[in-house]
């Protein structure tokens, strides 16, 4: 048997956790539930803290701070000492500093899930559309699932810069999904559509758009917060996506 958890009775199917009649648009947040990037964003955080002069954040803060599923800007604004004094560009200079940081340790630190990969595999051989979407930025995401040989799995990268043009707002807002993917895709019926992820910011995001939410609790979501945002599923590995009875 697996962790997998279905939170309701949506159709036999899926009880059964053979989705392929079921959904056609798999929707995956990256941080937390495509990839363990805790040490990688930990180490990049503190060295850039060190080379801004500042002590670097507890270990225990960082991981709180990345269990909001919130962008770098607030993470940044959270972990500051003297966070809710800083103006815009001394986060942004911060920001910067960081995002040099991360794509040096990047490939050495981040560590795909188990069964990840084939996960992606399996859903586009079933010719399903799979998404990443992100509050990271967009050059962080692509580079990574680049080197993890995930980006030619996917068919589309949404995360932070990647539309400029569109001013997109990030996860938990809807317009995401209601201003640009159903759009984009033609998606008439939202139970074809599931997002997966690890934080609250995922479950709302999918709560939001009105469409179901498959909670993954092996990532650094606090329990208590996804648990009563009511996902649909839950699983405890990425592969139980695609794993049958």
């Amino acid at each position: 048997s697996t962790g997998f958890i279905n939170n309701y009775d949506l159709c036999s199917e899926i009880t059964d956790m053979n989705h392929s009649s079921v959904f056609n648009y798999y929707l995956f947040d990256y941080d937390g539930t495509i990839c363990n990037t805790f040490p990688t964003i930990h180490f990049a955080m503190s060295r850039t803290f060190e080379k801004s002069g500042l002590p670097a954040p507890a270990e225990t803060a960082m991981m709180n701070a990345v269990s909001k599923g919130g962008g770098l800007h607030d993470t940044i604004m959270y972990l500051h000492p003297d966070g809710a004094r800083l103006r815009p560009n001394d986060v942004e200079a911060i920001a910067k500093i960081y995002r040099e940081q991360y794509l040096e340790c990047d490939e050495r630190l981040t560590m795909l899930f188990d069964g990840a990969a084939d996960a992606f595999r399996q859903l586009k051989e079933a010719g399903k559309t799979v998404i990443v979407l992100s509050n990271k930025g967009i050059g962080a995401v692509e580079t990574s699932l680049k080197a993890l040989g995930l980006y030619d799995l996917t068919d589309l990268v949404i995360a932070e810069g990647a539309f400029p043009d569109l001013a997109l707002r990030a996860k938990p807002d809807p317009m995401i999904y209601d201003a640009f993917l159903s759009r984009k895709y033609k998606i008439n019926n939202k139970q074809e559509v599931l997002m997966t992820g690890d934080t609250h910011a995922d479950i709302l995001f999918a709560n939001n758009c009105g469409i179901p939410s498959c909670w993954a609790a092996y990532g650094y979501g606090q329990k208590d917060t996804c648990e009563s945002l009511l996902p649909t599923f839950t699983i405890q590995g990425i592969g139980e996506l695609t794993a049958s009875k």
